[in-house]
């Protein structure tokens, strides 16, 4: 009786952690979404457009951190997969075969079938051979884009052109921009909550282990190649989301807005978000997206050096804030530490006084 009391007991408590995992950052989750859904009913036109473009950026980046800074692997060329969201959106859109918001789903499940089928033969290589590969991919298909023979789908050199996004049943009373503002937040939040998920579970824990100690996850029987291939289509899939979000909101798509300066972009923001921050990734798309405009209106001339100067400076700064961070956490462990061995005794010598 005892021992089945003891196994309840224990059910109980996996079951209890196992809620407390699933449900663990949900508060957080629903003040992001609540304050989405406060600037989708006050922001309009330029700022609405911005917080979406933002919005689509950090989900790019947060694929790539998915890759690189969870399963250890590099990648030049995301912005391929970004393209090939964006073109199945378009594609979709173009006849109006699906409405703009059905559209991701489409473009997640084509580009997790194109990274899966990338990732096989890919993940045989590892470092800078991983990065010449995709690096390649990024170069190669803004030019097959404009193939004559892809054209009749693509749009070749011109790309397509799409009517504006109509809000559906009138909801809420929204406006074009406001709906493009809120389905891509609903969207985004959605896809970081999952990822948020996996990595949390057994996937997260193989792609940590291949990254740290990819010998060591061998010895104990990790399937390596088989891990690396599902990093590779889970976050090809996330990409081709912000992909073919990112055509909802433009109403455009053309090859030469996936050149490789997008996929350089997008490795920078990694840098900028660090390997596994969440939050950072919305600061590395605020930043990606803000730092240009600036640059801009500061000297048209010269926008590309000074963005390029900040970018540098950037990428140089921000890992002197976590040594920063680092440190003060010592500082204060070893205060307190230093604090309780004073406690300690001082009481020792209250109670030898009393014995005396």
């Amino acid at each position: 009786m005892s021992e089945l009391a003891k196994n309840h007991t224990n059910n109980r408590t996996v079951g209890a952690t196992e809620f407390s995992r699933f449900f663990h950052g949900t508060p957080a989750l629903v003040l992001a979404m609540l304050l989405a859904i406060a600037a989708v009913l006050l922001l309009q036109g330029y700022w609405a457009f911005k917080l979406s473009s933002i919005l689509i950026l950090a989900l790019a980046v947060r694929s790539l951190q998915l890759l690189i800074g969870t399963s250890g692997q590099i990648s030049l060329g995301h912005g391929a997969f970004f393209a090939v969201g964006a073109y199945t959106a378009g594609m979709l859109l173009s006849p109006q075969w699906l409405p703009a918001y059905a559209t991701v789903p489409a473009a997640m499940v084509v580009c997790g079938l194109l990274g899966l089928l990338f990732g096989l033969p890919a993940t045989r290589l590892s470092g800078p051979y991983l990065a010449l590969a995709t690096f390649a991919l990024a170069v190669a298909l803004p030019q097959l884009l404009k193939h004559p023979l892809l054209e009749p789908l693509t749009g070749g050199v011109s790309g397509l052109s799409l009517d504006p996004v109509v809000v559906p049943f009138g909801f809420l009373g929204l406006q074009a921009d406001q709906w493009n503002l809120l389905q891509t937040a609903v969207w985004t939040f959605l896809i970081y909550g999952v990822l948020r998920r996996l990595l949390a579970g057994p996937a997260g824990l193989a792609w940590l282990t291949l990254r740290d100690h990819p010998t060591a996850a061998t010895a104990v029987g990790v399937d390596v190649r088989k891990w690396r291939v599902a990093a590779f289509a889970v976050s090809s899939a996330a990409v081709g989301a912000a992909g073919a979000l990112n055509t909802n909101l433009t109403n455009f798509v053309s090859p030469d807005s996936f050149t490789v300066f997008l996929s350089l972009s997008l490795l920078v923001g990694v840098a900028l978000a660090g390997s596994n921050s969440g939050p950072g990734t919305l600061v590395a798309a605020v930043f990606l997206s803000l730092v240009p405009d600036i640059a801009e209106k500061v000297s048209q001339e010269l926008t590309g050096v000074l963005y390029g100067c900040v970018m540098l400076a950037a990428v140089f700064v921000v890992p002197l804030f976590g040594k920063w961070r680092r440190r003060a956490a010592v500082a204060a462990a070893a205060s307190m530490g230093a604090g309780l061995v004073v406690a300690r005794d001082s009481n020792e010598s209250d109670r030898l006084a009393k014995e005396v």
